[in-house]
């Protein structure tokens, strides 16, 4: 298979784009992909030393999959997937590290290939490997200051404030290395808050670190950070759920499931669970309703794909036999539920 590499500064074919290199501006979408692609070059299981020192045995593998999606101005937009799905390849293609080999984006209006290092000057990025993205004999501060003098920030006030909003300011001049985990992560987010961007691009920014670190940085994506447009990687659903406004759920580099998420789990699983809860003696009745488990002798639990006929069902069966409900309650599927599901499906 022959691949048609995208060059800095030139324009790729027309079949591999389908001239979208030039797409509408709009001022409310601020992340905008169009038919991304990307390749990986991968060695075939069996092959010997011969093989690879002849570079035989190498098939391309699409990491990323023609992803088109738009991201709006002040978004959280929830990027999930198993290990290996492509959301770091992804993240890194936004953010102009590695090119795609066919498709574009832009992100508030600028192309990420034509107009790269605009680009970079509109993002922050916070790398799955923030380790890698700070030096561990430097303090925090100077940390800061180094990667303040790459965006030409002279002004120590940026800074300041950065360090205070993370509440760092007792360990600003420890190293790094003395950091816990947590205070790591702040700093790389504070690192990618130094040019104050309008899009956060967050690769797993809460992977690793205690639920009280994962609480602030939390709270201040959600807070101080609501002017920016935000994508957020993760592998922790309840964390997606309920930070994000919309998501994503991406497999083997192709978007699968997308929407807000209470959208995506009524269409990835189309069934409520309903717990009743009856007097003593009375649970027998509910029997006859489709997908009903008796649990014991006053718990019933039904799973419903028609909420209101099942209900429906059960309101007739307490009248024609005079029933007291002491409880009822309805619950939607998880999103780790319709995650699960959809892996199977998948697989």
């Amino acid at each position: 298979m022959s691949l048609q590499l995208v060059q800095k500064g030139m324009k790729p074919p027309v079949s591999l784009t389908h001239n979208l290199l030039n797409p509408p501006h709009n001022t409310l979408t601020m992340i905008e992909t169009y038919d991304i692609t990307k390749y990986f070059m991968k060695r075939k299981q069996g092959t010997g030393i011969w093989d690879r020192i002849l570079r035989r045995g190498i098939e391309p593998v699409k990491a990323v999959d023609h992803i088109n999606l738009k991201i709006n101005k002040g978004e959280i937009f929830g990027l999930i997937g198993p290990n290996g799905a492509g959301k770091t390849t992804f993240v890194k293609i936004l953010s102009t590290l590695i090119l795609p080999d066919s498709g574009t984006a832009s992100i508030n209006g600028l192309d990420i290939i034509r107009e790269d290092s605009l680009v970079r000057n509109q993002i922050g990025v916070l790398p799955g490997e923030f380790s890698r993205s700070l030096y561990w004999r430097l303090s925090g501060k100077q940390n800061l200051k180094f990667f303040a003098e790459l965006y030409n920030i002279r002004d120590d006030s940026r800074i300041d404030y950065l360090i205070e909003l993370f509440g760092l300011e007792e360990w600003e001049d420890e190293l790094l290395m003395r950091y816990s985990t947590g205070m790591k992560h702040k700093l790389a987010l504070a690192r990618a808050l130094l040019n104050d961007p309008s899009v956060l691009l967050l690769d797993e920014p809460t992977a690793g670190i205690d639920p009280q670190a994962s609480f602030e940085i939390k709270k201040l994506v959600k807070s101080e950070l609501s002017d920016k447009t935000v994508l957020w990687t993760s592998h922790n659903l309840y964390e997606v759920e309920e930070i994000c406004d919309r998501i994503a759920m991406i497999n083997k580099g192709r978007i699968v499931l997308e929407g807000k998420p209470d959208d995506v789990k009524r269409e990835g699983l189309e069934y409520e669970t309903i717990t009743l809860v009856v007097e003593p003696g009375e649970s027998h009745w509910f029997s006859s309703v489709e997908n009903a488990e008796i649990t014991n002798e006053y718990l019933v639990v039904i799973t419903s794909s028609n909420l209101k006929k099942t209900l429906k069902k059960i309101l007739d069966i307490t009248e024609d036999h005079g029933i007291t409900i002491k409880d009822l309650r309805t619950t939607a599927p998880t999103l780790e539920e319709v995650f699960i599901k959809r892996m199977e499906e998948e697989a």
